[in-house]
């Protein structure tokens, strides 16, 4: 693609951001390869979705891409990933990472540029341009059922954030709750390793696959009710441009957004940033943290701006 800056809908990308882009389609051509060649399916989702339907491409303020796929396919994925994605590629699990980083979803990573934070690289991650791939599951008909199956999913993550993540800041009050919290799931909940956390959460949230329930939803960041669909909607797909790709979409794809996003082909006023990772697309991450790690944004806790969609 195009490298050099432009103005989109009024907003100025820079070669910077773009360079970021080229390397994440990149990165999707070469999932979109592996799907081919094993017979997968898969769906591009939320930014990605909105971006393709309204802009024909990214947000000109995002850079991210989000893909899901089915519980079968996804777990297939799984099984073969490590090996279908070669050096530069980097298929990024805790359990291809073992077990250093805790993470419910998969990324796709790029070993010759940067995008990280302090808390990744610090676990000695790889710290590559990613993109993010996500599981469609099937949630229970029965409310009963879905409260207990979202809690055990919730319990999985909770375990996850209490012994694999850092104590939050605060005072005596939050260090004392923090503390009690991380005892209980790892002494009375007897938390496993990252890698065996993520084979309980795949397991448990897959089990109603192919079950006929109505609604699917993605779970890896907990019940969101935004993100939960009826499944119908997910079945059949269309190709999309986005950008120089034609991607495989959602057929229902404006029932799908305005469920997410509302008045999804408005163009937002508030484009408002969040701090996540910083970006370097022409320096290896390795590189990166050698070189200029000590005097970055992300050692005096800023980061890239991730912007809204």
């Amino acid at each position: 693609m195009n490298i050099q800056e432009e103005i989109r809908d009024g907003y100025l990308v820079s070669a910077k951001m773009k360079k970021i882009w080229a390397i994440e389609l990149d990165l999707v051509k070469k999932f979109v390869e592996v799907c081919a060649k094993y017979g997968l399916e898969y769906r591009i989702t939320g930014g990605t979705l909105l971006g393709a339907v309204r802009h024909k491409g990214y947000i000109p303020w995002d850079n991210d891409i989000d893909i899901l796929m089915p519980r079968k396919d996804y777990n297939k994925l799984q099984e073969i990933g490590k090996d279908a994605f070669r050096a530069p590629y980097f298929f990024q699990t805790p359990i291809t990472e073992n077990g250093r980083y805790f993470s419910a979803y998969t990324k796709i990573r790029h070993n010759l540029s940067t995008a990280a934070s302090k808390y990744e690289y610090e676990e000695g991650i790889n710290c590559g341009v990613f993109i993010d791939i996500f599981c469609l599951d099937e949630l229970p008909d029965n409310r009963l059922l879905r409260r207990l199956f979202v809690f055990k999913l919730t319990e999985i993550l909770k375990m996850q954030r209490f012994c694999f993540g850092k104590k939050l800041k605060g005072g005596v009050t939050a260090k004392i709750k923090h503390s009690l919290q991380h005892f209980v799931y790892r002494f009375v909940y007897h938390s496993p390793n990252a890698a065996e956390l993520l084979v309980l959460f795949n397991k448990n949230a897959g089990k109603f696959a192919g079950k006929g329930c109505k609604e699917v939803g993605t779970l890896e960041h907990g019940y969101i009710e935004k993100i939960v669909w009826d499944k119908s909607w997910w079945d059949d797909s269309v190709q999309l441009a986005f950008e120089d790709l034609s991607l495989c979409a959602p057929k229902c794809y404006d029932a799908v957004l305005r469920k997410q996003y509302g008045d999804y082909m408005r163009i937002p006023d508030d484009k408002s940033t969040h701090d996540y990772y910083e970006f370097e697309p022409d320096v290896p991450y390795k590189q990166f943290f050698e070189s200029y790690g000590k005097d970055s944004a992300i050692n005096h806790g800023q980061g890239s701006k991730v912007l809204s969609l």
